[in-house]
């Protein structure tokens, strides 16, 4: 929870979440817009506090060491005092979010979400503005959704699904719902799975007896998005698994057996 710690003690915090849009404006003064379709990723901007003592967070400078900027770390907001960026805004409790599940029929900019509990047709399930984890990844809700009479309720969100469901999924709406495991861990609420674009160094400055941590500028952290692909060589038959992230890339060879050509 190193990178989470650094949150909680934030000043400020930048938040990016626009989509890949450019702009050109023409000689007679018509703007022209066109966009690249992209997964849209999260991207934050942690600038934290400057009086942190050395002799109290030595702990907290070695877990930040390990990951650096080549291994993912994990953002929870809800467990820190911005909890209001993603507090959940409909009627539904802790144990009823917990209950629901996001169904297979999910695609594209649209939620399903199944297993829907037993409350009053315009109580809402989600507000505009309201996040919605679906496994590893959150999405924005971008309009009220209210509990109806069906089954189900389909939510839209600001970004397509990232991947497909094979099976249905625990619901995570804001500060509530259990993740699926990320890093060997699992989060209450929603967790941004990211890898840190810029980590500063730090500077001592003395006390008495001790030391300040003055950081040297802002934690920036990006969304972690993983795409594997099965590639094959032509020269031998080697099957490897390419795990893709924004700003990492890593190759892991599988068990399987080469095939030798004759």
């Amino acid at each position: 929870m190193s990178l989470t710690t650094i949150l909680s003690i934030s000043e400020t915090v930048g938040i990016n979440d626009q989509r890949f849009v450019g702009q050109v404006v023409s000689r007679n003064q018509r703007i022209a817009t066109s966009e690249i379709i992209t997964v849209v990723p999260f991207a934050f901007e942690m600038k934290p506090m400057q009086y942190l003592t050395y002799s109290q967070n030595r702990g907290l400078l070695n877990s930040l060491r390990i990951p650096d900027k080549a291994l993912e770390q994990y953002l929870n907001f809800g467990s820190t005092g911005w909890l209001n960026y993603i507090e959940y805004q409909g009627d539904m409790t802790s144990g009823q979010i917990a209950s629901c599940q996001w169904q297979t029929s999910s695609a594209a900019k649209n939620l399903v979400l199944g297993n829907l509990p037993s409350i009053s047709s315009t109580s809402y399930i989600v507000k505009a503005g309201d996040f919605c984890q679906v496994g590893r990844y959150a999405y924005i809700a971008t309009a009220d959704v209210q509990r109806g009479i069906d089954s189900t309720v389909t939510i839209p969100v600001h970004r397509n699904l990232i991947g497909t469901l094979a099976s249905s999924v625990a619901a995570v709406i804001g500060q509530y719902g259990t993740t699926v495991s990320m890093g060997g861990l699992s989060y209450t609420g929603i967790t941004f799975p990211v890898i840190l674009r810029d980590y500063p160094t730090y500077t001592l400055v003395p006390m008495t007896d001790d030391s300040f941590i003055q950081w040297t500028g802002s934690f920036n952290a990006f969304e972690s998005v993983l795409l594997t692909r099965l590639l094959q060589f032509k020269t031998q038959t080697i099957f490897v698994t390419l795990t893709l992230c924004e700003s990492q890339v890593r190759v892991e060879p599988t068990a399987l057996p080469l095939r030798h050509r004759h």
